[in-house]
């Protein structure tokens, strides 16, 4: 099977309210959003608490977080709980823009990195591959989960893990 890189960029906080263009100073909480945009890129948003909660949303939301607004140099990202990785995956399912693939690959990994899910099988068809699930403490004959496996080679997957943790750090 060819594997092509697709690229993928969420980008770093923007110290900029999305909404209004007023500058977010470190040190300020403010909500945070990664949206697929027209060009079908995936990019980071920042809003300020004011602007969210008149209730300003971008346009092809794909997930939101509250924060605090970096220092500029600072270099870690904000601790996604597993509910929060989990609900984000299950919202990916059925979505078939490879971004979003990606990311609900990726999500797949860190769950079963962290034990949340455990590998069934892989399947192949119609040219494509298949990894299918089973979650934690699902009973027994419950139906897999499945994820398509995207068309990524081994150093795009990387860039995606980077990416992504540029925003979330992802502690085991």
């Amino acid at each position: 099977m060819n594997r092509e890189a697709t690229p993928l960029s969420i980008g770093k906080a923007t110290y900029l309210c999305a909404a209004s263009g007023e500058v977010l100073a470190a040190g300020t909480p403010c909500m945070s959003a990664i949206r697929e945009n027209a060009t079908r890129h995936l990019e980071r948003l920042d809003f300020s608490m004011t602007a969210w909660l008149d209730g300003a949303r971008p346009e092809g939301m794909i997930c939101f977080w509250k924060t605090i607004m970096p220092a500029a140099d600072h270099k870690r990202g904000i601790v996604i709980d597993d509910e929060a990785v989990e609900e984000i995956f299950e919202r990916l399912a059925g979505d078939d823009r490879p971004n979003r693939i990606a990311i609900r690959w990726l999500l797949a990994m860190i769950l079963l990195r962290k034990r949340r899910l455990k590998q069934l099988r892989v399947e192949h068809r119609e040219e494509k591959e298949f990894w299918l699930f089973a979650r934690r403490g699902a009973v027994e004959g419950a139906a897999p989960v499945e994820v398509l496996r995207p068309e990524l080679d081994e150093s795009a997957v990387q860039a995606l893990a980077d990416e992504l943790g540029e925003i979330a750090a992802f502690d085991a």
